[in-house]
This record gives structure tokens, C-alpha cells and sequence, in this order.
């Protein structure tokens, strides 16, 4: 379901154990009328990047929409960016199709101040 991320069990030596990204940023799907809404439930100490987020349909992209409170972060290698804590929606609106095997979603997120996840990539008909 998520990529490798074989660079975070490497780290565990840290002090403090790295979750696992699908334990880190749990996802479910859920169907509303002619739209999908995604949700991450965002493990404390963990978050997202916005601009890390995309959506594809058959590897086009796909316009969504994401519900939640944005944070300007501070990030010794990205600078100033947006992420996202606790929870996080996002809405597909005007679904393409029902077959959810043709949608992706990809994201990135770190574990707070210890590890950076690679890009992490879900089909969504695996949720």
C-alpha cells in the first residue's frame, strides 16, 4: 500500500521510534454523492506538506480541494512552507469514476524534528 521507506527503520536508533507511514498518516476514502473525501488521521509529532500533495486519475492530475488548518513551518531545507497536523481532508469534487483503482495520491511527511518520509504513493482502491 505505501512505498518503501526502508531510510526511517534505519533510524530507530534515534531514541525514539519512527512509525511506520501508513501508522503515521492513517487514510481513509469515503464516497459522498459525486465527490471522494480523503482523510489523514496525523499521528502527534508527525505532519504533512501541503505542496508535497497530488491527486491523479489515470496519471492525469486531479483538482482537490484540502480542509484543515494550514501552519507555516520553518524548514532548515525547504524554508518557510505550509503543513498540516492532527487531521486533514481533501476533496476530490467531480469524481471521475467510481472505480477507485484509477486514483493516486501522493504525499510527503516527517516525523518531527528526526525523519523526512521519501514521497509516499497510494492507490486508492488499496485503502
Amino acid at each position: 500500500m505505501f512505498s518503501n521507506n526502508i531510510l526511517a527503520l534505519n533510524q530507530i536508533g534515534l531514541g525514539n521510534e519512527i512509525l511506520d507511514p501508513e501508522d503515521a498518516f492513517k487514510m481513509t476514502v469515503t464516497e459522498i454523492d459525486d465527490s471522494l473525501l480523503i482523510n489523514w488521521e496525523i499521528e502527534k509529532t508527525y505532519y504533512l506538506y501541503e505542496n508535497s500533495i497530488k491527486v491523479t486519475h489515470k496519471n492525469r492530475s486531479v483538482e482537490f480541494e484540502l480542509i484543515g488548518d494550514p501552519v507555516v513551518h520553518k524548514d532548515e531545507f525547504l524554508g518557510e512552507t505550509v503543513i498540516y497536523r492532527n487531521s486533514l481532508d481533501l476533496e476530490i469534487l467531480d469524481q471521475l469514476e467510481q472505480n477507485l483503482m484509477n486514483y493516486e495520491v501522493v504525499f510527503q511527511g516527517c516525523a518531527e524534528k528526526r525523519f523526512c518520509y521519501t514521497p509516499i504513493k497510494v492507490k486508492l482502491s488499496s485503502l
